[in-house]
């Protein structure tokens, strides 16, 4: 049975004799260890109910023969094991025991797993259980799945991390955000995002710092002008700014920040980058049905609502031909540096001139 809310049930529901937790986004992986081991340990201050083993170091015997204690002055005890990927794939009389105990576990013992490192065939298995369409594919999925795993899914509690679409990080941050007690306005989600990337390790202490400086500025919302500074990247910030300076057509501004890009950070690389990106969807855009709601065009360019008016005011200041000018000219640039042809303050330079000298041509039209 896949679990919609687990951290209710992680912090105050009855919890099942046995749990599993996989997936790639590691840091949601490890924040529901975390949560669980708080949960134990609340109940059983003295730990003496709480064993916590790694998948890697101990056999399936040895777990089950854990499981099977009975709990000392408590109502129940509680087997944790981490890494657990190693010990669900074992074959032989060894994992004959564990698979008996799955099918009759212990009551007064819950038993959890955690593992980051699921079968590539379960690996995105929660979206197929929830999208009714593809339901044949999830039960395909975990019928080719180690025995282990097959039993675990099929009749016990399990939370899958996958890994986030960049998407999802943006309502992540959002939610974050809230959790912590302040919002961000869109520009500072897109720069956070710019800046920090999407990994969730990095995002939640970038978070974390913003809220104190929004607690201690009593400010609610935070927009990009005040983050910038705490953020401790110009680097991504200027190429955010060029990003922006060269979708509204802004040609001072976006030779100057490529100016600094060059002289200072030596990220022409980088820059092509991001601009390729941002052209390709552009050209997504290109495609899609215009008069559709912000939500529906968001999903089909894998944006946040927030930055879909964004896109599609760019792509109408380009054009398809613009676009594909801009797509040309980067690619040209990146081919420069890669053979030497031109020097790398040369062939950003050229590339940004050509691409808005795009921008003015369908503006004219």
């Amino acid at each position: 049975m896949m679990l919609e809310h687990w951290e209710q049930l992680l912090s105050q529901g009855t919890l099942p004799p046995v749990l599993l937790f996989f997936g790639e986004e590691q840091f949601l992986l490890q924040e529901a260890y975390q949560l669980l081991l708080q949960r134990l340990r609340r109940e059983d201050p003295t730990g003496m109910n709480v064993d916590v083993l790694s998948g890697a170091e101990v056999s399936p015997r040895e777990v089950v023969e854990r499981a099977r204690i009975y709990p000392v002055f408590a109502e129940r005890r509680a087997v944790v094991v981490r890494d657990a990927e190693r010990l669900l794939g074992q074959g032989g009389t060894q994992q004959e025991v564990l698979l008996s105990y799955l099918q009759e576990p212990v009551q007064t013992t819950v038993l959890a797993f955690f593992s980051s490192a699921a079968p590539e065939a379960l690996r995105g298995i929660s979206r197929s259980v929830r999208n009714p369409r593809q339901q044949t594919k999830a039960k395909s999925a975990s019928e080719r799945a180690p025995r282990a795993w097959r039993l675990l899914l099929q009749q016990h509690a399990w939370v899958e991390f996958p890994k986030l679409y960049e998407r999802e990080v943006v309502n992540w941050v959002a939610q974050r955000t809230r959790r912590y007690g302040f919002e961000l306005a869109p520009p500072a989600l897109e720069l956070l995002l710019a800046t920090v990337g999407t990994e969730l390790f990095e995002l939640d202490n970038e978070l974390r710092k913003l809220a104190l400086f929004a607690q201690a500025a009593q400010l609610q919302v935070l927009d990009a002008e005040h983050i910038a500074p705490l953020l401790g990247a110009s680097r991504a910030y200027t190429v955010f700014e060029l990003q922006q300076a060269v979708g509204l057509g802004q040609r001072e501004e976006a030779l100057r920040i490529a100016q600094y890009l060059q002289q200072v950070e030596r990220q022409e690389a980088g820059v092509l980058a991001v601009l390729t990106r941002y052209f390709l969807l552009l050209w997504k855009v290109a495609e899609l049905d215009l008069s559709a709601p912000a939500e529906s065009l968001a999903r089909a360019l894998g944006v946040h609502p927030f930055f879909v008016s964004e896109y599609v005011a760019a792509f109408r200041r380009f054009g398809v031909a613009g676009v594909e000018r801009a797509l040309l000219a980067l690619f040209q640039a990146e081919r420069a540096l890669k053979t030497g042809e031109l020097a790398p303050e040369v062939a950003l330079t050229q590339a940004i001139v050509q691409i808005l000298e795009g921008a003015t041509a369908h503006s004219d039209r």
